[in-house]
């Protein structure tokens, strides 16, 4: 188990803030005279309005921040993604995008300079975030970085209806508050927070969650689980596939995010699950420590995804590693064209960023890319080099 005293220590004002955030916790714990599902302890360390982690003013990503994502690594990224959005908007006659979740705003001003480059510029440029402290953090750097893109960009308060263009999630679902279940003889049980002494625990109990034991108990009959086996399961995909269907009438979904096919996830040999805390970009596995503080987060189960998605009109369009689809989408061309004008360090510097973004043992492998379609037919050009469906 993970103690505070391993990791960098945090200032006064966080640990008051984590402290805060703790209280509210643990009086709901008392409250409701009973643990609190893990799922709850998550959405109120991630999301409390005041104290959660989201919600801090000191939230960052890069090097500044507890970790990085693909746009913060190199614009390539979103040159790559833009063109892949060239070819949905020729087949659909718009180039609208609702981006979900645009953490800094990194993302979506690099896809709005690529696309003007190549005369393809959106309309509209939708961003529906839920944090207000990050909301304003990406209309301030939008607004001083590209002034001339800022009349395109408009953020929303619910999912518009009849949406017709792409939505992009990237490293959203991640964040979704998961589930944490145990296999213990041949009963399924929930690994739920309580709070004992001056801490908060762990506490196995019954679950009361029918879709939980009914989930769970499809996992075991497929990959036998054993007992002593741990993990979790994203019941919130449900919410997040049946919103974003309601929202979109005709277009594409573009999901980018780490995770898995169903096999690969539940392997007898990942027998503790995949959930992660990231502080000052220091990974660890202890999400009771440092509430508000530290990012928690879970890989995804694309299987389940995709059969949610399907249950909700979609078509799976493409699956595949982030690799593959950079790679499809004309990465090393694009490198090299942008190498021309560098000096040796900023090319350097380059090189390593496409590294990152490609290697097996960094994102190149662990994250993947899928496709799910609405009222629209095509094969998509990030898909071609290497087709991963087989793998769900």
């Amino acid at each position: 188990m993970t103690s505070i005293y391993d990791l960098p220590q945090p200032g006064s004002h966080q640990l008051q803030r984590s402290k805060a955030l703790s209280t509210l916790i643990r009086q709901e714990i008392e409250e409701q005279g009973q643990p609190i599902s893990f799922a709850t302890f998550m959405e109120r360390a991630l999301y409390h309005p005041e104290f959660g982690y989201y919600n801090a003013d000191t939230f960052d990503l890069g090097k500044n921040g507890d970790f990085t994502t693909a746009p913060e690594i190199s614009s390539l990224f979103a040159q790559c993604l833009g063109k892949q959005l060239q070819q949905i908007s020729h087949k659909i006659g718009t180039t609208n995008i609702l981006e979900l979740g645009a953490g800094t705003g990194k993302l979506a001003y690099d896809l709005l300079s690529a696309l003007d480059k190549n005369a393809c510029l959106p309309d509209h440029y939708y961003i529906y975030e839920i944090s207000l402290g990050l909301r304003k953090k990406q209309q301030a750097f939008l607004q001083a970085k590209c002034p001339n893109y800022f009349p395109r960009i408009h953020w929303l308060d619910t999912l518009p209806r009849h949406f017709v263009g792409t939505i992009i999630a990237n490293e959203v679902l991640d964040a979704l508050p998961i589930t944490c279940f145990r296999i213990e003889n041949d009963d399924i049980k929930e690994r739920c927070i309580s709070w004992e002494k001056k801490g908060f625990a762990w506490q196995v109990t019954t679950p009361a969650n029918k879709l939980l034991i009914k989930n769970v108990s499809k996992l075991c009959e497929l990959y036998s689980l054993l007992p002593g086996y741990e993990s979790e399961i994203n019941l919130s995909q449900q919410t997040f596939i049946q919103s974003v269907s309601t929202s979109l009438a005709q277009g594409v979904l573009l999901l980018i995010d780490y995770g898995y096919g169903q096999r690969e996830y539940y392997h007898p040999e990942r027998s503790h699950g995949t959930l992660s805390c990231f502080y000052q970009h220091t990974r660890h596995h202890d999400p009771l420590i440092l509430p508000g503080l530290q990012d928690i987060t879970a890989h995804i189960d694309f299987t389940h995804l995709v059969e949610t998605a399907m249950d909700y009109g979609f078509s799976l369009t493409g699956y595949t590693s982030q690799a593959a689809f950079l790679l499809a989408c004309g990465l090393m061309d694009l490198a090299a064209e942008q190498e021309k004008n560098l000096s040796p360090t900023d090319a350097f510097h380059l090189h390593h960023a496409v590294k990152l973004l490609t290697m097996p043992t960094e994102m190149g492998e662990r994250i993947k890319v899928m496709a799910l379609s609405k009222n629209i037919e095509l094969s998509l050009l990030g898909f071609e080099l290497y087709d991963r469906r087989r793998d769900l």
